[in-house]
């Protein structure tokens, strides 16, 4: 808290600061001189009419930052632009000559500025704000115009209902305060456990926009703009789960590796939106292929991104196999050219299908896809156009795909949307309710005024083996859309929308633009930053934990002995696994709900490691404390 103490201070010492309004209303500046009141453009001239719009800027407060209107909307401080500087309570004011209503940048330059937490910065990284929301800049308003600008939000009201619906909550716990408050703002009393969350989440937020600008560059502009909130906006929950407070420099960096690969776009990731954005027609793998093999019906998505799914959506188990693994998914990257398909998995659970490899001879004629061992046909149909592969136009927060089938039913599925939280005793995965998949029929009305209704009614039940016997359970089967009974409308610009979800037709000029969210930090919200644990037995009876700061970086340590000093570090573990991304994809497996039981639930999945036969099962539970583990966590 001495931290704060020191904020507090700053901040009385400016609360006669009176702020732009909401809405870009004019009003007056900072009643001080310094670095706040002026710098850049932000000057004044004589016989010019100027308006002063001011503001804070802030992860910690930060002073020496470049503030700017941006007037051509080019997210670059150019040097014609009004601006200032940040003086040490992390305000400014700009006297502008052009009017107030234009986004506001913050250029946080390293060497040059100063964290109020961290002191002089070592990494260089831009905040924004919305036009007319100069009051507080943050990585809160950050996300929202990242929203706007990248175009995965149509305005400003989207974009703000997008990210905070993205931290409320189980597990953002973020109500009461708006994207746009102040939460460094102390000068009332004691900071609430909410603004304290905000805070360390903040400084989780600005190291990832300094790693993405290392990515992408400093001076691209909207580029860079939109690739800030490109993972980090669709992982906000995630990232609340790892603070309840603000972080130490050593702390921030910890959690930061962990989650890395959840809030930094990868290159990859990257270059797939810039091909899809680019298209201007399908390429002719572009689609839903089936492969049909007795009872079993398999769907292979090749989305004009470069991704793909994989999903078994129909199976008859005869015998006895490891639960779930008739409906596990994989999905991946793909390239197809030369009659080689190349595919690298990003995640596979428990599900045979693609590899990490090559197929040759493969060639496509009509609706048939063949070669290599491959025969896949087409989902399409000359008289139905709704039949074919459907897909979120931007699954960044919640990858899903829509089936129409030609016999008149669907499949539904999602792949590990954003509600990953962690608990001590429940799922940390997506429950049944919004993942996993769901299957029934549909039918089609067309109205007197040409507009085509689809009612959906879930019907078809997933048949799993448990140990024993096999049985009929509904699989995931109330997720929360299309709903039972649910209803969609074919829009006019080719598009099928219902409450919740709007989906492109791939094998489309609209579909091949789409992004699939099929990514790496789709894959790294699932496991990274994560503790699992089981149980060694023993007495006193002892626990196994399980750290994962990385897809492909795990720890393991045994709790030690009833009596050791907690400043004495774990003992390491040995086995059974160094990485949960091998190169076949098949170490972990998952299993749904606390037993195998259909009366189970199916409302956890446990990470589980080794072959069916000798499963060491994990339960994801809560960061450990050192006296839990009796010894001073790895971290």
């Amino acid at each position: 808290m001495k931290k704060l103490s020191r904020l507090a201070l700053a901040l009385v010492a400016t609360s006669s600061v009176i702020l732009a309004g909401c809405g870009g209303s004019d009003s007056g500046g900072l009643g001080s001189t310094g670095p706040g009141t002026g710098g850049g453009g932000g000057g004044t001239t004589p016989g010019v009419s100027t308006v002063a719009v001011s503001g804070i800027v802030a992860d910690g407060l930060l002073q020496n930052a470049k503030v700017c209107l941006d007037v051509n909307n080019n997210r670059i401080c150019d040097a014609n632009e009004p601006s200032a500087m940040t003086d040490a309570a992390g305000a400014y004011t700009i006297n502008s000559a052009v009017g107030t209503n234009f986004p506001v940048l913050a250029m946080v330059t390293a060497g040059a500025t100063v964290d109020s937490d961290y002191g002089l910065l070592n990494d260089s990284y831009m905040l924004m704000a919305p036009a007319g929301k100069p009051e507080f800049v943050s990585p809160y308003t950050t996300l929202v115009q990242s929203e706007v600008d990248s175009g995965r939000s149509q305005n400003l009201r989207e974009a703000e209902s997008t990210v905070l619906a993205g931290m409320v909550g189980t597990a953002g716990q973020v109500g009461g305060l708006s994207l746009y408050s102040n939460y460094t703002d102390v000068s009332a009393g004691a900071p609430s456990a909410v603004q304290l969350k905000m805070y360390g989440a903040a400084q989780l937020l600005a190291k990832s926009f300094a790693a993405t600008q290392t990515l992408v560059g400093s001076n691209s502009g909207m580029e860079l703009s939109a690739a800030l909130g490109q993972a980090a906006g669709s992982s906000m929950k995630h990232l609340l789960t790892q603070v309840s407070g603000t972080l130490t420099l050593a702390n921030r960096d910890t959690i930061f590796a962990a989650v890395k690969d959840s809030v930094v776009p990868t290159t990859a990731t990257l270059a797939s939106i810039a091909k899809a954005k680019a298209k201007t027609a399908a390429e002719p793998i572009e689609g839903a292929w089936i492969r049909t093999t007795g009872n079993q019906k398999e769907v292979f998505l090749f989305a004009g991104d470069g991704t793909f799914v994989h999903q078994t959506v129909a199976t008859a188990i005869t015998s006895t196999t490891a639960f779930d693994n008739g409906f596990g998914s994989r999905y991946g990257r793909y390239t197809f050219e030369g009659g080689v398909l190349k595919t690298s998995l990003i995640e596979a659970s428990g599900q045979s299908g693609p590899t990490n490899g090559s197929v040759s001879g493969v060639t496509i004629s009509g609706n048939t896809l063949s070669g290599g061992g491959l025969s896949l046909t087409r989902l399409t149909s000359a008289t139905n156009p709704l039949v074919g592969g459907w897909i979120t136009p931007n699954g960044s927060d919640k990858p899903q795909f829509l089936l129409f089938l030609d016999d008149a039913t669907y499949v539904h599925s999602t792949f590990y949307g954003e509600d990953d939280f962690q608990t001590g005793s429940s799922s940390f995965f997506e429950t049944a309710r919004s993942a996993g998949m769901q299957r029934g029929a549909y039918s089609q009305t067309t109205t007197v005024s040409n507009i085509t209704q689809i009612s959906f009614s879930t019907i078809a039940t997933a048949q799993i083996a448990t140990t024993g016997s096999p049985v009929v359970i509904d699989f995931n089967g109330n997720l929360s859309i299309p709903g039972d009974p649910g209803v969609a409308v074919l829009q006019s610009d080719g598009a099928v929308s219902m409450e919740g979800a709007r989906f492109v037709k791939l094998g489309t000029v609209m579909g091949a633009k789409a992004i699939s969210g099929l990514s790496e930090t789709t894959r790294s919200r699932l496991w990274s930053g994560r503790y699992f644990s089981r149980s060694l037995g023993g007495n006193p009876a002892l626990n196994q934990y399980i750290y994962v700061r990385g897809p492909n970086d795990v720890i393991t340590f045994n709790q030690a002995v009833a009596g050791s000093d907690v400043n004495q570090p774990c003992a390491p573990v040995v086995g059974p696994f160094t990485s949960v991304d091998p190169a076949d994809g098949v170490l972990k497996q998952f299993v749904i709900g606390t037993g195998t039981a259909a009366s189970a639930g199916y409302a956890q999945r446990r990470l589980n490691v080794g072959t069916p036969a000798s499963f060491l099962v994990y339960t994801p539970i809560t960061r450990p404390t050192n006296a839990t583990a009796r010894c001073a966590l790895p971290l």
